[in-house]
């Protein structure tokens, strides 16, 4: 497990989902928020240099889940066809492997899988 760089979405991409995104200070750090239909919303926070990942579920009355992952090696966001917005976040590392899938559609699903390699 080198140093490989983390493959992430195309900003472009992401703001013709219909997604908010910003950038951070750096230029290699990018978060991209979507809003289901209950008023929560996910933000989806990456840093490509240091491989990392940050996930949060919030609501009005604040944070309902934070996350975070390192030895992240690619992120993916796309819309499925019911309208429903899918964070998809691999890591690996040399003894863990595991999976980050955030649904955004009427409602938040979270599932989060880390497995011994």
């Amino acid at each position: 497990m080198g140093n490989e760089a983390l493959e992430v979405p195309v900003v472009d991409d992401l703001i013709e989902l219909g997604l908010v995104v910003d950038r951070g200070e750096e230029p290699w750090v990018a978060t991209a928020t979507a809003w289901a239909a209950d008023g929560s919303g996910v933000a989806l926070t990456w840093d490509e240099i240091a491989r990392s990942v940050a996930v949060r579920w919030f609501d009005d009355a604040g944070d309902r889940a934070r996350l975070e992952r390192e030895r992240a090696t690619r992120v993916s966001v796309r819309r499925q066809d019911d309208g429903t917005i899918e964070f998809r976040v691999w890591m690996r590392s040399v003894d863990l492997g595991g999976e980050l899938l955030v649904q955004v559609g009427r409602r938040v699903t979270l599932c989060d899988a880390l497995l011994a390699t």
